[in-house]
């Protein structure tokens, strides 16, 4: 397995070190001179959209033109709009849901073909049909609502001790979804169970074989030496066959449903072995002294959660792992275990939303780190580093890393005004955290007895699980006997999960993601392949590390000492002017009336 996000790191250590610098397709500037030119230029651009002229970092230039017009926000809006015009001028804008440069062409077809589907025609349709009373709030939004078409109040169904409410919750409101949070949710119930069978169907005795190979070496046998390749009596072509062969092998690697993939054995592989590994005990004590810590957590202090919840949310993780991390690995693309997540705990632990959040992040956040953390060692594999010292690296950065976030955010939350609300400075409005906050609402305070029960507006979501089931096996077994059929290349685990991005993210962030994927891993990898084997990944690299510290200069050097606070004019302005900032709905609920059943 490839692993195309270790790619760009790989790049990235190759343009530093590396002295070669083979011509390509005619440019003979090496990749370091490359990598400086674009991240001087990233860097410097980024002054633009990102403190001069916001404007092009939020291009909804449709929306100029009627900005009242809430059909025109709804359709072609960047922020609460479904982004059908792709066109924006901020890097951080394009790599939203990551870099489209390290992601295979096929796998965002998929991406784009979910996203066409489901929030390009599904979602106006609905939405204009007003199904699930979604026209009465913004088509897209991170926020959850009332059933006046206000933001909902969580605080109204809270007790002082931050537990559910019911009686509270019937003489305030339901929660209220937009129609694209409804859909993301729908697809993301379907995306899992697909990830399920898909991994089942097309990798199931690829892992059942590699179990069976790890027992084995683990018990008895001992490391094996590296091997050199050997070649055949008959192998007189030279480099010439030895080139084809890389190549066979590259396509193999790249398709997305190729069976062996697991139990292929390549020479990066092939050389590791002349190191040792890193003893299982290393990683048995790490996790039982982690679980030891996080057992004391959730029954010392009070969260609500009790330690056989930590075992659940650990389970799910293990069980779940192997399937994203072979969609990772192939497709550059992560399937979120986050709603499964929220909803197992909504069910085992009702009207808890504190504990729903640390289930979430037990159960999810170890997910998403040790599937960086497994990339990490693909990433060794490229660089040859001993899997030994690559362990401690890790410990060493995760500890780090973490005492690092811890203080950062606390800083912020004392220096950075306004943080986490609409009205905060240089856009730190926190999407995400709304989004864990929103869910946290949904299913750790209300919980989903409430919204699939018998009288729920959104039970018809649980047949997606279903849906999601039963999809990948017609087309796994067309697939076996249509060898060079296209069908070959949809990959529903990719096609629905990427959709759990939205929200925060919209239609414009996975648009123009594609588009550029397009531009460089279809046509440029098919007419200048020298060319993209040269310089994408050192061009990726580039682009996110000059917008990462152009981000920094920014707002260190112009927006927290306020030196821009009176700087106003058009290109500061004109995106804010309309509907689609200002998140307008379709439908205005009449004063002093509500929407939704009466019933309960």
């Amino acid at each position: 397995m490839i692993w195309p996000g270790t790619l760009m790191s790989a790049a990235m250590f190759g343009t530093l070190h590396k002295e070669e610098n083979k011509p390509a397709n005619g440019w003979t500037v090496s990749r370091w001179k490359f990598f400086y030119a674009a991240w001087t230029i990233a860097f410097a651009f980024y002054f633009l959209p990102g403190l001069l002229m916001p404007a092009l970092s939020y291009f909804n230039v449709v929306t100029w033109f009627a900005p009242k017009n809430v059909v025109v926000a709804n359709l072609f809006g960047v922020v609460s709009g479904l982004g059908l015009f792709p066109l924006t001028f901020d890097w951080a804008q394009v790599a939203y849901i990551g870099s489209p440069l390290l992601t295979p062409f096929w796998a965002a077809m998929n991406v784009v073909g979910g996203l066409v589907i489901v929030m390009w025609i599904v979602a106006p349709i609905a939405y204009y049909s007003n199904w699930l009373y979604s026209s009465y709030m913004p088509i897209l939004s991170a926020a959850v609502f009332d059933n006046t078409g206000g933001i909902y109040d969580v605080s109204k169904i809270l007790t002082k001790d931050f537990v559910f409410d019911k009686e509270a919750y019937k003489n305030y409101s339901r929660v209220f979804l937009p129609i694209t949070y409804v859909l993301s949710y729908g697809v993301q119930f379907a995306g899992l169970a697909s990830l399920l069978t898909h991994t089942a169907c097309w990798h199931g005795s690829d892992i059942w074989t590699q179990w069976k190979r790890s027992l084995q070496e683990a018990r008895d046998e001992p490391k094996v030496a590296y091997q050199p390749v050997s070649r055949g009596v008959d192998d007189t072509s030279g480099g010439a066959n030895d080139l084809n062969m890389r190549r066979q092998r590259s396509r193999a690697d790249s398709n997305p449903t190729v069976e062996g993939l697991m139990t292929r054995e390549d020479i990066h592989n092939r050389l590791m072995k002349k190191y040792k590994d890193a003893p299982m005990l290393w990683y048995l004590c790490t996790f039982v002294t982690m679980l030891t810590v996080g057992i004391f957590v959730v029954e010392y202090y009070p969260i609500h959660l009790p330690w056989y919840g930590l075992l659940l949310a650990l389970g799910i993780c293990a069980i779940l792992f192997i399937p994203i991390g072979i969609i990772m690995a192939i497709t550059n693309q992560h399937c979120s275990i986050y709603l499964i997540c929220q909803l197992v705990c909504g069910a085992v632990f009702p009207g808890r939303p504190v504990a729903n959040m640390i289930f979430v992040t037990y159960g999810y956040i170890s997910s998403a780190q040790g599937i960086k953390f497994a990339a990490d060692l693909k990433l060794g594999h490229y660089m040859k580093i001993p899997p030994r010292t690559l362990f401690w690296v890790q410990m060493v950065a995760t500890i780090v890393s973490s005492l690092t976030q811890i203080g950062v955010l606390n800083w912020m939350f004392v220096n950075v005004p306004g943080i986490c609300t609409p009205e905060a400075i240089n856009g730190f409005t926190c999407p995400i955290a709304r989004v864990h906050f929103n869910g946290s609402i949904l299913w750790g305070v209300v919980g989903p007895a409430e919204f699939f029960g018998p009288n729920a507006i959104y039970r018809p979501l649980v047949w997606c699980f279903l849906v999601g089931a039963i999809a990948p096996v017609p087309l796994w077994l067309y697939s076996r006997h249509k060898k060079e059929s296209i069908v070959r290349k949809i990959n529903l685990p990719v096609l629905l999960g990427s959709l759990a991005w939205i929200p925060p993210a919209t239609g414009l962030n996975f648009s123009v993601w594609a588009l550029v994927c397009y531009l460089f891993n279809y046509l440029v990898k098919n007419r200048a392949q020298a060319w993209w084997a040269k310089y994408t990944m050192t061009l990726s690299a580039a682009l996110d590390s000059g917008l990462a510290f152009g981000i920094v200069v920014v707002f260190f050097g112009f927006i927290y000492p306020g030196a821009m606070k009176n700087f106003s004019w058009w290109g500061t302005e004109v995106y804010k002017q309309g509907c689609d900032w200002q998140a307008c709905s379709y439908k205005t609920v009449p004063e002093g009336t509500h929407f939704g059943p009466d019933t309960w």
